[in-house]
Protein backbone atom coordinates (compact mmCIF):
# COMPACT_ATOMS: atom_id res chain seq x y z
CA UNK A 1 0.00 0.00 0.00
CA UNK A 2 1.13 3.57 -0.28
CA UNK A 3 2.66 4.71 2.48
CA UNK A 4 1.42 7.65 4.66
CA UNK A 5 2.31 11.00 4.59
CA UNK A 6 4.75 10.47 7.60
CA UNK A 7 6.44 8.09 5.40
CA UNK A 8 6.89 10.01 2.10
CA UNK A 9 10.16 12.26 1.10
CA UNK A 10 13.51 12.11 -0.41
CA UNK A 11 14.04 8.26 -0.79
CA UNK A 12 10.78 7.21 -0.72
CA UNK A 13 11.08 4.68 2.32
CA UNK A 14 10.30 5.12 6.03
CA UNK A 15 13.21 5.20 8.31
CA UNK A 16 12.29 7.44 10.97
CA UNK A 17 8.56 8.39 11.02
CA UNK A 18 10.07 11.71 13.88
CA UNK A 19 12.28 12.39 11.62
CA UNK A 20 10.00 12.37 8.24
CA UNK A 21 7.83 14.61 9.89
CA UNK A 22 10.41 16.84 10.49
CA UNK A 23 11.67 16.45 6.81
CA UNK A 24 8.17 17.15 5.32
CA UNK A 25 8.00 20.55 7.55
CA UNK A 26 11.31 21.25 6.02
CA UNK A 27 10.74 20.79 2.61
CA UNK A 28 6.53 22.46 3.01
CA UNK A 29 8.81 25.26 4.73
CA UNK A 30 10.90 25.35 1.26
CA UNK A 31 8.19 25.20 -1.14
CA UNK A 32 6.76 28.52 0.32
CA UNK A 33 10.32 30.39 0.23
CA UNK A 34 11.35 29.08 -3.07
CA UNK A 35 8.00 29.71 -4.98
CA UNK A 36 6.38 32.59 -2.92
CA UNK A 37 3.45 30.96 -2.07
CA UNK A 38 0.68 33.79 -2.07
CA UNK A 39 -0.80 33.81 1.87
CA UNK A 40 -3.90 36.48 0.35
CA UNK A 41 -4.36 35.55 -3.42
CA UNK A 42 -5.45 32.54 -4.75
CA UNK A 43 -2.86 30.80 -6.76
CA UNK A 44 -4.78 28.41 -9.57
CA UNK A 45 -1.28 26.43 -10.95
CA UNK A 46 -3.17 24.20 -13.02
CA UNK A 47 -1.72 20.91 -14.46
CA UNK A 48 -2.03 20.21 -17.23
CA UNK A 49 -2.09 23.84 -18.35
CA UNK A 50 -5.75 24.38 -19.68
CA UNK A 51 -6.68 25.57 -23.22
CA UNK A 52 -8.17 29.19 -22.15
CA UNK A 53 -8.13 30.77 -18.36
CA UNK A 54 -9.10 33.54 -17.98
CA UNK A 55 -9.93 34.76 -13.96
CA UNK A 56 -12.22 37.34 -13.01
CA UNK A 57 -12.29 39.60 -9.65
CA UNK A 58 -14.43 38.80 -7.13
CA UNK A 59 -14.84 35.16 -5.86
CA UNK A 60 -17.35 33.01 -4.11
CA UNK A 61 -17.56 31.42 -1.26
CA UNK A 62 -19.51 28.33 -0.57
CA UNK A 63 -21.85 27.90 2.18
CA UNK A 64 -23.71 24.68 3.66
CA UNK A 65 -26.92 25.82 2.19
CA UNK A 66 -26.29 25.49 -1.58
CA UNK A 67 -26.87 22.72 -3.62
CA UNK A 68 -25.65 20.95 -6.69
CA UNK A 69 -27.96 20.80 -9.83
CA UNK A 70 -27.75 18.43 -12.34
CA UNK A 71 -29.30 18.96 -15.58
CA UNK A 72 -32.45 16.76 -16.40
CA UNK A 73 -30.46 15.97 -19.60
CA UNK A 74 -27.55 15.05 -17.94
CA UNK A 75 -28.61 12.14 -14.92
CA UNK A 76 -26.08 9.80 -17.03
CA UNK A 77 -23.42 11.99 -14.70
CA UNK A 78 -24.70 11.28 -11.93
CA UNK A 79 -21.54 8.95 -10.72
CA UNK A 80 -19.46 12.06 -11.71
CA UNK A 81 -21.31 14.01 -9.65
CA UNK A 82 -21.17 12.06 -6.89
CA UNK A 83 -17.44 12.48 -7.07
CA UNK A 84 -17.93 16.26 -7.13
CA UNK A 85 -19.97 16.05 -4.10
CA UNK A 86 -17.34 14.04 -1.98
CA UNK A 87 -14.59 16.53 -3.57
CA UNK A 88 -16.69 19.26 -1.63
CA UNK A 89 -16.88 17.39 1.40
CA UNK A 90 -13.14 16.95 0.96
CA UNK A 91 -11.78 19.91 0.11
CA UNK A 92 -14.83 22.70 1.63
CA UNK A 93 -15.76 19.97 3.99
CA UNK A 94 -19.23 20.74 3.39
CA UNK A 95 -21.66 18.30 2.29
CA UNK A 96 -24.14 19.57 -0.31
CA UNK A 97 -27.08 17.95 -1.25
CA UNK A 98 -27.72 16.67 -4.88
CA UNK A 99 -30.65 18.11 -7.12
CA UNK A 100 -31.82 17.00 -10.45
CA UNK A 101 -33.32 19.57 -12.03
CA UNK A 102 -32.31 22.83 -13.82
CA UNK A 103 -31.95 25.57 -11.53
CA UNK A 104 -29.42 27.73 -13.36
CA UNK A 105 -30.54 31.01 -12.08
CA UNK A 106 -30.06 29.98 -8.14
CA UNK A 107 -26.95 30.10 -6.06
CA UNK A 108 -25.08 27.27 -5.60
CA UNK A 109 -23.20 24.24 -8.35
CA UNK A 110 -24.53 23.47 -11.67
CA UNK A 111 -23.84 20.70 -14.22
CA UNK A 112 -25.43 20.66 -17.37
CA UNK A 113 -25.01 18.99 -20.76
CA UNK A 114 -23.89 21.03 -23.52
CA UNK A 115 -23.94 19.66 -27.00
CA UNK A 116 -21.72 22.07 -28.34
CA UNK A 117 -18.47 21.32 -26.95
CA UNK A 118 -17.66 18.93 -29.83
CA UNK A 119 -14.93 17.34 -27.84
CA UNK A 120 -15.99 14.32 -25.38
CA UNK A 121 -13.39 15.22 -23.17
CA UNK A 122 -13.88 18.66 -22.98
CA UNK A 123 -15.28 20.59 -20.51
CA UNK A 124 -16.15 24.64 -19.45
CA UNK A 125 -15.76 25.75 -16.20
CA UNK A 126 -17.47 29.33 -14.87
CA UNK A 127 -17.41 30.30 -11.26
CA UNK A 128 -19.44 33.47 -10.30
CA UNK A 129 -21.21 35.27 -7.86
CA UNK A 130 -24.49 32.72 -8.70
CA UNK A 131 -21.78 29.79 -7.97
CA UNK A 132 -19.46 26.94 -10.18
CA UNK A 133 -21.05 25.89 -13.58
CA UNK A 134 -19.57 23.08 -15.27
CA UNK A 135 -20.35 21.89 -18.74
CA UNK A 136 -19.53 19.24 -20.83
CA UNK A 137 -21.36 17.13 -23.88
CA UNK A 138 -20.16 13.78 -22.22
CA UNK A 139 -19.34 12.83 -18.64
CA UNK A 140 -15.42 12.47 -19.82
CA UNK A 141 -15.37 16.25 -19.52
CA UNK A 142 -17.19 16.60 -16.62
CA UNK A 143 -14.95 14.39 -15.06
CA UNK A 144 -12.04 16.54 -16.26
CA UNK A 145 -13.54 19.81 -15.43
CA UNK A 146 -13.98 18.43 -11.79
CA UNK A 147 -10.62 17.52 -11.41
CA UNK A 148 -9.86 20.59 -12.60
CA UNK A 149 -11.82 22.32 -9.96
CA UNK A 150 -10.41 20.23 -7.43
CA UNK A 151 -7.08 21.98 -7.85
CA UNK A 152 -8.78 25.43 -7.95
CA UNK A 153 -9.41 24.84 -3.99
CA UNK A 154 -6.84 26.40 -1.67
CA UNK A 155 -4.45 24.13 0.01
CA UNK A 156 -4.14 24.91 3.89
CA UNK A 157 -1.03 26.77 4.11
CA UNK A 158 -1.76 29.27 1.68
CA UNK A 159 -4.30 31.00 4.63
CA UNK A 160 -7.31 31.39 2.25
CA UNK A 161 -11.17 29.63 3.78
CA UNK A 162 -10.77 26.40 1.92
CA UNK A 163 -14.77 26.86 0.35
CA UNK A 164 -13.35 29.97 -1.09
CA UNK A 165 -12.79 30.34 -5.00
CA UNK A 166 -12.06 32.87 -7.73
CA UNK A 167 -14.25 33.97 -10.39
CA UNK A 168 -13.15 32.80 -13.89
CA UNK A 169 -13.57 31.08 -16.83
CA UNK A 170 -11.89 27.86 -18.21
CA UNK A 171 -12.51 26.80 -21.58
CA UNK A 172 -10.48 23.29 -22.10
CA UNK A 173 -9.83 20.55 -24.34
CA UNK A 174 -7.01 18.10 -25.10
CA UNK A 175 -4.43 17.84 -27.30
CA UNK A 176 -3.94 14.44 -28.19
CA UNK A 177 -6.70 12.10 -27.46
CA UNK A 178 -4.63 9.12 -26.13
CA UNK A 179 -2.75 10.07 -22.87
CA UNK A 180 -0.79 6.94 -20.96
CA UNK A 181 1.24 5.95 -18.16
CA UNK A 182 2.74 2.34 -18.12
CA UNK A 183 3.28 0.25 -15.25
CA UNK A 184 5.79 -3.33 -15.15
CA UNK A 185 4.09 -6.19 -12.82
CA UNK A 186 5.61 -8.60 -14.64
CA UNK A 187 9.24 -7.31 -13.60
CA UNK A 188 8.19 -6.65 -10.10
CA UNK A 189 4.22 -7.82 -9.43
CA UNK A 190 2.51 -4.50 -7.99
CA UNK A 191 -1.24 -5.20 -5.76
CA UNK A 192 -4.41 -4.26 -7.12
CA UNK A 193 -5.41 -1.61 -4.27
CA UNK A 194 -2.04 -0.22 -4.97
CA UNK A 195 -2.59 0.43 -9.07
CA UNK A 196 -6.08 1.83 -8.18
CA UNK A 197 -3.84 4.20 -6.24
CA UNK A 198 -1.61 4.81 -9.20
CA UNK A 199 -5.21 5.04 -11.19
CA UNK A 200 -6.14 8.05 -8.48
CA UNK A 201 -3.44 10.40 -9.20
CA UNK A 202 -2.99 9.94 -12.65
CA UNK A 203 -6.70 10.80 -13.67
CA UNK A 204 -5.88 13.56 -11.52
CA UNK A 205 -3.92 14.35 -14.43
CA UNK A 206 -6.14 13.90 -17.02
CA UNK A 207 -4.36 10.79 -17.98
CA UNK A 208 -6.75 8.34 -19.93
CA UNK A 209 -4.72 5.14 -20.27
CA UNK A 210 -2.90 2.66 -18.52
CA UNK A 211 -0.73 0.12 -19.97
CA UNK A 212 0.55 -2.77 -18.03
CA UNK A 213 2.64 -4.76 -19.10
CA UNK A 214 1.89 -8.20 -17.71
CA UNK A 215 4.25 -10.57 -18.82
CA UNK A 216 8.35 -10.94 -19.66
CA UNK A 217 10.81 -13.13 -19.18
CA UNK A 218 10.70 -12.49 -15.41
CA UNK A 219 7.24 -13.15 -14.56
CA UNK A 220 3.56 -14.13 -15.92
CA UNK A 221 0.59 -12.26 -14.20
CA UNK A 222 -2.00 -12.94 -15.10
CA UNK A 223 -4.59 -15.96 -14.58
CA UNK A 224 -5.08 -17.52 -18.02
CA UNK A 225 -7.73 -20.88 -17.28
CA UNK A 226 -7.06 -22.85 -20.33
CA UNK A 227 -3.34 -22.52 -19.10
CA UNK A 228 -3.16 -22.80 -15.36
CA UNK A 229 0.84 -23.39 -15.39
CA UNK A 230 1.14 -20.18 -16.55
CA UNK A 231 0.32 -19.15 -13.10
CA UNK A 232 1.23 -22.16 -11.03
CA UNK A 233 5.20 -21.58 -12.80
CA UNK A 234 5.24 -18.54 -15.00
CA UNK A 235 4.56 -16.59 -11.99
CA UNK A 236 7.75 -17.48 -9.93
CA UNK A 237 10.83 -16.64 -9.69
CA UNK A 238 14.02 -17.74 -7.69
CA UNK A 239 15.58 -14.65 -7.23
CA UNK A 240 15.93 -11.24 -8.18
CA UNK A 241 19.30 -10.20 -10.03
CA UNK A 242 20.92 -12.35 -7.12
CA UNK A 243 19.09 -10.78 -3.97
CA UNK A 244 18.72 -14.71 -2.72
CA UNK A 245 14.52 -13.86 -2.19
CA UNK A 246 11.81 -15.96 -3.82
CA UNK A 247 9.63 -13.58 -6.42
CA UNK A 248 6.08 -13.92 -7.31
CA UNK A 249 2.25 -12.84 -7.88
CA UNK A 250 -0.65 -13.11 -10.00
CA UNK A 251 -4.15 -11.43 -10.83
CA UNK A 252 -6.90 -13.45 -10.64
CA UNK A 253 -9.55 -12.71 -14.03
CA UNK A 254 -11.80 -11.56 -11.29
CA UNK A 255 -9.46 -9.41 -9.69
CA UNK A 256 -8.73 -7.50 -13.14
CA UNK A 257 -12.25 -7.40 -13.51
CA UNK A 258 -12.68 -5.05 -10.57
CA UNK A 259 -10.07 -3.37 -11.33
CA UNK A 260 -11.01 -2.61 -14.77
CA UNK A 261 -14.14 -1.48 -13.79
CA UNK A 262 -12.36 1.04 -10.63
CA UNK A 263 -10.23 2.62 -13.61
CA UNK A 264 -13.30 3.21 -15.50
CA UNK A 265 -14.79 5.19 -12.46
CA UNK A 266 -11.65 7.76 -13.32
CA UNK A 267 -12.10 7.16 -17.05
CA UNK A 268 -9.13 5.56 -17.36
CA UNK A 269 -8.95 2.55 -19.95
CA UNK A 270 -6.60 -0.43 -19.26
CA UNK A 271 -4.64 -1.66 -21.97
CA UNK A 272 -3.36 -5.21 -21.03
CA UNK A 273 0.09 -6.14 -22.58
CA UNK A 274 0.86 -9.72 -23.57
CA UNK A 275 4.65 -9.66 -24.79
CA UNK A 276 5.30 -11.98 -27.85
CA UNK A 277 7.02 -13.53 -29.89
CA UNK A 278 9.71 -12.39 -27.01
CA UNK A 279 10.36 -11.87 -23.63
CA UNK A 280 8.73 -15.28 -23.19
CA UNK A 281 10.90 -17.08 -20.75
CA UNK A 282 7.83 -17.58 -18.46
CA UNK A 283 5.50 -18.70 -21.01
CA UNK A 284 8.66 -21.37 -21.80
CA UNK A 285 9.37 -22.32 -18.70
CA UNK A 286 5.55 -23.28 -18.15
CA UNK A 287 4.95 -25.09 -21.42
CA UNK A 288 8.67 -25.36 -23.15
CA UNK A 289 6.90 -27.30 -25.73
CA UNK A 290 6.13 -23.74 -27.60
CA UNK A 291 10.18 -23.12 -27.85
CA UNK A 292 11.78 -23.88 -31.23
CA UNK A 293 13.73 -26.04 -29.35
CA UNK A 294 12.24 -27.59 -26.17
CA UNK A 295 14.22 -28.27 -23.70
CA UNK A 296 13.88 -26.56 -19.49
CA UNK A 297 13.46 -23.46 -19.30
CA UNK A 298 13.09 -20.94 -16.25
CA UNK A 299 11.86 -17.44 -15.30
CA UNK A 300 14.31 -15.10 -15.78
CA UNK A 301 15.98 -13.89 -12.81
CA UNK A 302 18.04 -11.10 -13.54
CA UNK A 303 17.15 -7.83 -16.41
CA UNK A 304 17.63 -8.53 -20.01
CA UNK A 305 16.26 -9.47 -23.24
CA UNK A 306 16.39 -13.54 -23.34
CA UNK A 307 17.46 -14.64 -26.99
CA UNK A 308 14.27 -17.55 -26.68
CA UNK A 309 11.22 -16.80 -29.18
CA UNK A 310 7.84 -18.56 -29.08
CA UNK A 311 8.48 -20.71 -32.49
CA UNK A 312 6.33 -18.78 -35.46
CA UNK A 313 6.39 -22.55 -37.30
CA UNK A 314 4.49 -24.54 -34.75
CA UNK A 315 0.51 -24.49 -35.11
CA UNK A 316 0.01 -24.68 -30.86
CA UNK A 317 1.85 -21.70 -30.23
CA UNK A 318 -0.93 -20.08 -32.17
CA UNK A 319 -3.93 -22.06 -30.59
CA UNK A 320 -1.93 -21.22 -27.31
CA UNK A 321 -2.42 -17.08 -28.24
CA UNK A 322 -6.03 -17.33 -29.54
CA UNK A 323 -7.07 -18.90 -25.96
CA UNK A 324 -5.18 -16.23 -24.39
CA UNK A 325 -6.17 -13.45 -26.71
CA UNK A 326 -10.00 -15.19 -26.12
CA UNK A 327 -9.47 -15.24 -21.89
CA UNK A 328 -7.91 -11.22 -22.07
CA UNK A 329 -10.65 -10.05 -24.24
CA UNK A 330 -13.12 -11.11 -21.82
CA UNK A 331 -11.76 -9.38 -19.02
CA UNK A 332 -10.41 -6.00 -20.53
CA UNK A 333 -13.18 -4.68 -22.63
CA UNK A 334 -11.21 -1.80 -24.62
CA UNK A 335 -10.46 -1.45 -28.50
CA UNK A 336 -6.74 -2.20 -28.02
CA UNK A 337 -4.52 -5.08 -27.04
CA UNK A 338 -0.66 -4.83 -26.69
CA UNK A 339 1.09 -7.69 -27.96
CA UNK A 340 4.49 -6.37 -27.66
CA UNK A 341 6.77 -7.06 -30.24
CA UNK A 342 10.11 -5.47 -29.73
CA UNK A 343 13.42 -7.06 -28.83
CA UNK A 344 12.97 -10.41 -30.37
CA UNK A 345 16.60 -11.37 -31.45
CA UNK A 346 15.58 -13.91 -34.84
CA UNK A 347 18.58 -16.40 -34.17
CA UNK A 348 16.32 -19.29 -32.88
CA UNK A 349 14.16 -18.54 -36.10
CA UNK A 350 17.26 -18.25 -38.50
CA UNK A 351 18.05 -22.09 -37.28
CA UNK A 352 14.37 -23.68 -36.28
CA UNK A 353 13.28 -26.30 -39.07
CA UNK A 354 9.16 -25.61 -38.02
CA UNK A 355 10.24 -21.59 -38.87
CA UNK A 356 12.03 -22.81 -42.17
CA UNK A 357 9.22 -24.64 -43.25
CA UNK A 358 6.86 -22.06 -42.98
CA UNK A 359 9.12 -19.36 -44.65
CA UNK A 360 9.07 -21.86 -47.17
CA UNK A 361 5.53 -23.03 -47.68
CA UNK A 362 4.32 -18.98 -47.52
CA UNK A 363 7.48 -18.16 -49.46
CA UNK A 364 8.90 -15.82 -47.42
CA UNK A 365 12.94 -14.98 -47.63
CA UNK A 366 14.05 -13.60 -44.63
CA UNK A 367 13.01 -14.25 -40.30
CA UNK A 368 11.88 -10.26 -40.56
CA UNK A 369 9.16 -11.40 -43.19
CA UNK A 370 8.50 -14.34 -41.40
CA UNK A 371 7.77 -11.77 -38.16
CA UNK A 372 5.20 -9.58 -40.23
CA UNK A 373 3.83 -13.22 -40.99
CA UNK A 374 3.53 -14.19 -37.55
CA UNK A 375 1.75 -10.69 -36.23
CA UNK A 376 -0.72 -10.94 -39.06
CA UNK A 377 -1.84 -14.11 -37.51
CA UNK A 378 -2.03 -12.71 -34.04
CA UNK A 379 -4.16 -9.89 -35.78
CA UNK A 380 -6.79 -12.06 -37.64
CA UNK A 381 -6.85 -13.65 -33.98
CA UNK A 382 -7.64 -9.98 -32.46
CA UNK A 383 -9.93 -9.03 -35.36
CA UNK A 384 -12.55 -12.48 -34.37
CA UNK A 385 -12.15 -10.46 -30.35
CA UNK A 386 -12.86 -7.17 -31.92
CA UNK A 387 -9.48 -5.56 -30.69
CA UNK A 388 -7.05 -3.91 -32.59
CA UNK A 389 -2.72 -4.12 -31.96
CA UNK A 390 -0.81 -2.21 -30.34
CA UNK A 391 3.15 -3.19 -30.45
CA UNK A 392 6.09 -1.41 -29.59
CA UNK A 393 7.78 0.07 -33.27
CA UNK A 394 10.99 -2.10 -34.53
CA UNK A 395 12.06 -0.68 -38.24
CA UNK A 396 13.06 -4.32 -38.85
CA UNK A 397 9.62 -5.94 -38.88
CA UNK A 398 9.05 -6.05 -42.50
CA UNK A 399 4.95 -4.88 -42.63
CA UNK A 400 2.78 -4.01 -39.76
CA UNK A 401 -1.27 -4.87 -39.99
CA UNK A 402 -2.91 -1.93 -41.63
CA UNK A 403 -5.02 -1.41 -38.51
CA UNK A 404 -1.87 -1.62 -36.26
CA UNK A 405 -1.00 1.58 -33.48
CA UNK A 406 3.04 1.14 -32.83
CA UNK A 407 4.66 2.92 -29.94
CA UNK A 408 7.85 5.01 -30.62
CA UNK A 409 10.61 4.24 -27.54
CA UNK A 410 14.21 3.47 -29.39
CA UNK A 411 16.49 6.10 -28.80
CA UNK A 412 18.01 5.68 -32.10
CA UNK A 413 17.33 7.81 -34.97
CA UNK A 414 13.73 8.65 -33.48
CA UNK A 415 13.16 11.66 -36.45
CA UNK A 416 13.83 8.66 -39.08
CA UNK A 417 12.02 6.09 -37.42
CA UNK A 418 9.27 8.83 -36.97
CA UNK A 419 9.01 9.36 -40.33
CA UNK A 420 9.02 5.24 -41.41
CA UNK A 421 5.90 5.38 -38.80
CA UNK A 422 3.88 8.00 -40.87
CA UNK A 423 5.22 6.63 -44.43
CA UNK A 424 3.94 3.02 -43.54
CA UNK A 425 0.23 4.44 -42.77
CA UNK A 426 0.13 3.81 -39.00
CA UNK A 427 -1.07 5.65 -36.22
CA UNK A 428 1.61 6.22 -33.60
CA UNK A 429 2.33 7.05 -29.92
CA UNK A 430 5.13 8.98 -28.98
CA UNK A 431 7.14 7.24 -25.77
CA UNK A 432 10.64 8.25 -26.49
CA UNK A 433 12.81 6.94 -24.32
CA UNK A 434 15.19 9.46 -23.90
CA UNK A 435 12.53 12.06 -22.87
CA UNK A 436 9.69 9.75 -20.93
CA UNK A 437 11.16 6.50 -19.67
CA UNK A 438 10.53 7.35 -16.22
CA UNK A 439 12.08 4.28 -14.69
CA UNK A 440 15.56 6.14 -15.59
CA UNK A 441 17.21 8.24 -13.09
CA UNK A 442 16.38 11.69 -12.14
CA UNK A 443 19.54 13.21 -10.93
CA UNK A 444 22.56 11.82 -10.82
CA UNK A 445 23.23 9.83 -7.26
CA UNK A 446 19.84 9.01 -6.80
CA UNK A 447 18.59 6.24 -5.59
CA UNK A 448 21.15 2.62 -5.45
CA UNK A 449 20.27 0.83 -8.83
CA UNK A 450 18.14 3.30 -10.65
CA UNK A 451 21.53 4.72 -11.89
CA UNK A 452 21.51 1.84 -14.71
CA UNK A 453 20.25 4.29 -17.52
CA UNK A 454 20.83 8.01 -19.11
CA UNK A 455 19.44 10.56 -16.46
CA UNK A 456 16.42 12.18 -18.13
CA UNK A 457 15.82 15.00 -15.65
CA UNK A 458 12.20 16.80 -15.00
CA UNK A 459 13.40 19.69 -17.35
CA UNK A 460 14.43 17.03 -20.43
CA UNK A 461 10.67 15.76 -19.96
CA UNK A 462 9.09 19.26 -19.78
CA UNK A 463 11.01 19.87 -22.96
CA UNK A 464 9.33 16.37 -24.63
CA UNK A 465 7.88 17.49 -28.37
CA UNK A 466 5.32 14.79 -29.19
CA UNK A 467 5.35 15.55 -32.82
CA UNK A 468 9.07 16.47 -33.06
CA UNK A 469 8.81 19.60 -35.02
CA UNK A 470 5.95 18.23 -37.45
CA UNK A 471 3.48 20.69 -38.72
CA UNK A 472 -0.26 19.91 -37.70
CA UNK A 473 -1.05 19.07 -41.17
CA UNK A 474 1.49 16.17 -41.24
CA UNK A 475 1.43 15.06 -37.65
CA UNK A 476 -2.39 13.75 -37.34
CA UNK A 477 -1.15 10.30 -37.36
CA UNK A 478 0.26 10.73 -33.77
CA UNK A 479 -2.26 9.98 -31.38
CA UNK A 480 -0.72 10.96 -27.81
CA UNK A 481 2.08 9.85 -25.48
CA UNK A 482 2.92 7.55 -22.91
CA UNK A 483 5.33 7.54 -20.24
CA UNK A 484 6.49 4.08 -18.98
CA UNK A 485 7.82 2.81 -15.70
CA UNK A 486 9.97 -0.23 -16.20
CA UNK A 487 9.73 -2.50 -13.33
CA UNK A 488 13.37 -3.68 -12.90
CA UNK A 489 14.18 -1.53 -10.14
CA UNK A 490 11.09 -0.88 -9.22
CA UNK A 491 10.22 -3.10 -6.78
CA UNK A 492 6.86 -1.64 -4.73
CA UNK A 493 4.35 1.26 -6.04
CA UNK A 494 6.38 3.67 -3.39
CA UNK A 495 9.29 3.29 -5.91
CA UNK A 496 7.06 3.74 -9.03
CA UNK A 497 5.66 6.92 -7.32
CA UNK A 498 8.76 8.32 -6.47
CA UNK A 499 10.14 7.53 -9.93
CA UNK A 500 7.14 8.86 -11.99
CA UNK A 501 6.24 12.42 -10.28
CA UNK A 502 7.04 15.37 -10.95
CA UNK A 503 8.05 13.96 -14.47
CA UNK A 504 4.66 12.98 -14.96
CA UNK A 505 3.23 16.46 -14.60
CA UNK A 506 5.69 17.54 -17.39
CA UNK A 507 4.50 14.72 -19.85
CA UNK A 508 0.53 15.40 -19.17
CA UNK A 509 1.14 19.03 -20.30
CA UNK A 510 2.82 17.37 -23.21
CA UNK A 511 -0.04 15.13 -23.47
CA UNK A 512 -2.89 18.12 -22.95
CA UNK A 513 -1.78 21.71 -23.45
CA UNK A 514 -1.01 23.40 -26.77
CA UNK A 515 2.26 23.91 -27.44
CA UNK A 516 1.49 28.06 -26.73
CA UNK A 517 0.20 27.09 -23.73
CA UNK A 518 3.49 25.25 -22.51
CA UNK A 519 6.24 27.04 -20.69
CA UNK A 520 9.00 25.69 -18.57
CA UNK A 521 8.90 28.65 -16.55
CA UNK A 522 5.56 28.66 -15.88
CA UNK A 523 5.47 25.33 -15.11
CA UNK A 524 7.76 25.57 -12.55
CA UNK A 525 6.23 27.71 -10.69
CA UNK A 526 3.31 25.59 -10.78
CA UNK A 527 4.57 22.40 -9.21
CA UNK A 528 4.59 24.20 -5.25
CA UNK A 529 0.66 23.23 -4.70
CA UNK A 530 1.17 19.88 -6.21
CA UNK A 531 3.94 19.03 -3.97
CA UNK A 532 1.68 20.20 -1.43
CA UNK A 533 -0.91 17.95 -2.30
CA UNK A 534 1.72 14.73 -2.64
CA UNK A 535 2.72 15.34 0.89
CA UNK A 536 -0.54 15.58 2.34
CA UNK A 537 -2.14 12.49 0.38
CA UNK A 538 0.95 10.51 1.24
CA UNK A 539 1.83 10.73 -2.65
CA UNK A 540 5.90 9.56 -2.67
CA UNK A 541 8.18 11.85 -5.33
CA UNK A 542 11.12 13.21 -6.05
CA UNK A 543 11.92 17.14 -5.32
CA UNK A 544 13.48 17.97 -8.47
CA UNK A 545 17.29 18.99 -8.73
CA UNK A 546 16.85 22.37 -10.90
CA UNK A 547 13.95 23.59 -8.23
CA UNK A 548 15.92 22.87 -5.25
CA UNK A 549 19.07 25.29 -7.15
CA UNK A 550 17.12 27.89 -7.27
Amino acid sequence: MVKSKTQVISDGFLKNKKMNIFKITVFAIFLLNAFALSAQEHSLKIIPEPLQVQVNNGSFTLKKENVIYLDTNFLEAQPEVKQLQQLIVNKAKIDLPIVNRDSNKKVGIHVFRDPKIKNKEGYVLDIDARGIHLSAAHRTGLFYGIQTLAQIFPVPIENIPLEKLPFLSITDSPRFPYRSLMLDPARHFLPIEDIKKYIDVMAAYKYNHLHLHLTDDQGWRIEIKEYPLLTEIGSKRKETDGDGQPHSGFYTQEELEDLVAYARTKHVEIIPEIDMPGHGLSILAAYPNLACFPRKFEVSTVPGVSKELLCAGKKEVYEFYEHIISEVASIFPNTKMHIGGDEAPLDQWEKCPNCQKTMQENSLEKEEELMAYFFDRINNILINYDKEPLLWYESNVENYPKNSTVILWRYEEPDVKLREIQSRGLKMINSYGGNVYFDYPQWEGDIPKTNWMNIISLEKTYAFDPVRGLPEEENNFIIGVEGCVWGEYVPNIDRAFYMTYPRALALAEAGWSTDKNRSWENFQKKLDKHFIRFINEGINFRPPNELSKK
